[in-house]
């Protein structure tokens, strides 16, 4: 559908934001690198707008923008937390400068989406290819509009300077007296404000309606005392706010995915959990599984070190094995037929992951939230995030624009990763580590999605890539050894990088994951290969 605009509104405005810089600056470290294709310079210039988005700790949620030839006053227990720096400039236009808010302190909900977007912008900060720096300039201005529509909404819908001040005043009540039986309309009365357009504009300054604020608060709370003391659920409770333990339970469990009990035991490193296919992460959080997932053809994630684990087979068809071994909580992915889910309700209490999302770090931070243990996956970011620079400069030093390609071979189908996908595979080989990929010439358009496609022989031949990763995926193998058949035909010895004994052979169950160990073990195995 075309968009027509009638000729007395006039001409639409230019606007535009261009990204000059995105920074990770993690908390007792030095800001971490980003600029965007290693071009430029981050010092800061009269014509630019800083944004700094707290991660975690102290001030998490909160956003601050600067504006050119401004300082940012900012309380230095937020600034020690971890934190996005981004620096980008306007298209110079009125329109454009007209948008941004003209405060400090800006409205950041929800903060899980607002996360997501600098996580991606911040994956791509080294995007050498067309379709990725449009990626990147896409998910920037969604940023934004993210940011504008919150701070700066319809002058009709505004409230006054001084409504906007009392529902400040009233969610500082909330913090304060969060035990006592808190009203919505006692809080719009306390800032003098009607109660339809307090609710509005309370939600515009904090993303949620006060209810569910006040609840939020009061299960942070609660949060709090269940890792550190032994009371009672029932004065825990009462403490936070909760009139009755039933209610308590209920709202806790549907906020957190956990009940009160096993929220306890999560922090004490006592849960029983079950979490097919999600045991990078949970390892990574300091905590062992009771049972990993294990695959006829594929067998299990033996990078992880978990020999001692029993394994169970989820495509079996039953899982009453899984039963014998008593979890306390079994952690799902949104993967799964319906008719699994009800199996696995029958054993255990069931947490699903409904956000589906390639993003790691995401999902990281998801998971950890599951048992409060937020620090140590900002830890594990970090400090992934400090490899992959590492190893990023190394190569770039080595390399010298020599190309890489990554294929996963089995008995009946060759696929190719390339660096237009947000995979597994890309985003560290070609993202984080900041490789040239090399395609097969012509195949681009019969991938089945960006990044992931099947070769022909035909195809193989003109694979120059001056090195190859290559994996063997056993699934289609009817007899031990088939994937490897390719290795003997002449089309795989005549290529450049066997004929230069430059092909890498990784671990399946490595690479074709998705969580901080595995790809901080994919930069390993880079480096072993390639530095």
């Amino acid at each position: 559908m075309d968009i027509e605009q009638p000729e007395q509104a006039g001409t639409a405005p230019l606007v535009q934001y261009v990204l000059r810089s995105i920074r990770l600056i993690v908390a007792g470290e030095q800001a971490g690198m980003g600029e965007l294709g290693g071009n430029g310079s981050d010092g800061a210039d009269q014509e630019s707008f800083e944004l700094l988005i707290i991660m975690s700790g102290t001030g998490q949620g909160k956003c601050y923008l600067q504006g050119p030839g401004r300082s940012l006053s900012v309380d230095q227990e937020v600034m020690s937390c971890s934190y996005y720096r981004v620096r980008f400039a306007t298209s110079g236009h009125d329109a454009a400068s007209g948008l941004l808010p003209d405060k400090q302190e800006l409205a950041c909900a929800p903060f899980a989406k607002t996360m997501e977007l600098l996580d991606e912008i911040y994956g791509l900060r080294e995007a050498k290819g067309e379709l990725e720096r449009f990626q990147r300039f896409v998910r920037f201005q969604e940023l934004l509009l993210l940011l504008f529509r919150q701070n700066t909404p319809a002058a009709e819908d505004k409230g006054t300077d001084i409504e906007r001040h009392e529902v400040e005043l009233s969610i500082r009540h909330i913090h304060q007296y969060y035990r006592e039986p808190l009203t919505v309309e006692e809080l719009a009365s306390l800032a003098g404000i009607d109660r339809w357009k307090y609710t509005r504009l309370f939600k515009q300054a904090t993303g949620q309606v006060p209810l569910q604020y006040l609840n939020e608060v009061r299960i942070n709370q609660a949060k709090k005392w269940l890792a550190i003391a032994d009371d009672k659920l029932f004065d825990i409770a009462l403490n936070a706010g909760f009139n009755n333990e039933y209610y308590f339970n209920r709202r806790f469990k549907q906020t957190v995915g956990l009940s009160p009990g096993q929220y306890r035991l999560s922090r004490k490193g006592q849960l029983r959990v079950v979490a097919p296919y999600l045991e990078d992460f949970i390892v990574a959080l300091d905590m062992q599984p009771i049972a990993q997932y294990w695959h006829a053809k594929w067998g299990k994630q033996d990078y992880l070190g978990l020999n001692h684990i029993p394994t169970f087979d989820e495509n079996g068809g039953s899982l009453d094995a899984l039963s014998g071994y008593k979890p306390d909580l079994i952690l799902l992915t949104d993967r799964y037929e319906q008719q699994q889910y009800s199996q696995y309700r029958r054993i255990s209490n069931t947490c699903i992951l409904r956000e589906q999302t390639n993003n790691w770090r995401t999902l990281l931070r998801t998971v950890a939230d599951y048992f409060g243990r937020t620090e140590l996956a900002d830890d594990a970011i970090a400090k992934y995030d400090s490899k992959a620079r590492s190893a990023c400069h190394t190569l770039s030093r080595v390399m010298r624009g020599e190309t890489v390609a990554f294929l996963r071979i089995s008995a009946d189908q060759i696929i190719q990763y390339t660096q237009e996908g947000q995979g597994f595979v890309s985003t560290v080989l070609y993202g984080d580590v900041g490789l040239r990929s090399h395609s097969a010439v012509g195949v681009a358009s019969k991938a089945n999605r960006p990044g992931m496609f099947t070769l022909s022989m035909e195809d193989l031949r003109t694979l120059t890539a001056d090195h190859l990763f290559i994996t063997f995926d056993k699934w289609h193998s009817q007899a031990e050894g088939k994937e490897r058949e390719l290795l003997e035909r002449p089309e795989w010895r005549d290529l450049p990088a066997v004929r230069n004994n430059r092909v890498y052979e990784v671990d399946f169950l490595t690479w074709m994951n998705n969580g901080v160990i595995s790809n901080g073990k994919k930069i390993d195995d880079i480096l072993r290969a390639l530095a």
